[in-house]
């Protein structure tokens, strides 16, 4: 498990500019390991079978990755805490050309296993149509390329002060609004999740949430190269 609370005096002290909720890059695990109920990751309802998996197949820093597919997997990492300021979302995104079917990143302003009933609890669904080859934001409609064989960042903006929220893919816009999207819809962050409903597999590598120290969130690509790279340069020890 990352030592978190060392990567937050890091970031604060070095980078200057913010620090972490949580970091992940796995590179702490086995290859080929179930991230169920491991360092905050489990599947969906506390489902073990659709937890995400460990894997060296591909990695962006270190030598490990998240692997979501390609049979069906609900990987969700709770998040505590975030409820209130200017956040950012990160992460790097591999997807191999060749593939068809679906894949998310969905963040979630509610969340309780067993009980996530409610559209209101979803404010970030992004799909990732691997055949077609298109990204698009399903809830306010925006859209552009998906990016093959490569590492691609993806950074969502959220100030929950102003409930609003904009999201990146490949440095590009894709869609800005408002993060509450209904009466159910609750002032927070409380949990990631990266689904696939089967045909493909994704990888995930360098996971991040940071709290900005001002309301001035940086422009995209900047925190991956700053903030973030000194994150994951914090020795990592094993739960």
């Amino acid at each position: 498990m990352r030592n978190v609370i060392t990567c937050c005096v890091v970031a604060a002290a070095v980078a200057g500019t913010a620090r972490a909720s949580f970091v992940s890059n796995f590179d702490s695990y086995a290859s080929g390991q179930s991230l169920h109920n491991v360092d905050g990751w489990k599947g969906w309802d506390n489902v073990a079978g659709v937890a995400g998996t460990v894997s060296s197949t591909r990695a962006f820093s270190g030598t490990n990755a998240l692997q979501v597919g390609p049979g069906q997997t609900d990987a969700v990492r709770e998040i505590s805490g975030v409820t209130s300021g200017v956040w950012n979302f990160t992460a790097m995104q591999y997807i191999a050309s060749g593939q068809s079917g679906l894949t998310y990143v969905i963040l979630m302003n509610r969340y309780l296993d067993g009980q996530n009933n409610n559209s209101d609890y979803w404010s970030v669904q992004l799909s990732f149509d691997v055949g077609a080859g298109t990204v698009k934001d399903d809830l306010r409609g925006g859209s552009t390329t998906l990016v093959y064989d490569a590492w691609v960042p993806i950074q969502i903006q959220i100030n929950l002060d102003a409930d609003t929220l904009s999201q990146y893919y490949n440095g590009t816009l894709i869609a800005a609004g408002v993060w509450k999207r209904g009466a159910a819809s609750v002032n927070a962050l409380q949990a990631i999740d990266l689904y696939n409903n089967g045909g493909n597999a994704a990888y995930y590598d360098d996971v991040v949430v940071q709290l900005a120290v001002s309301s001035n969130v940086r422009a995209p690509g900047i925190l991956a190269t700053t903030g973030l790279a000194m994150l994951l340069l914090v020795p990592r020890r094993r739960r």
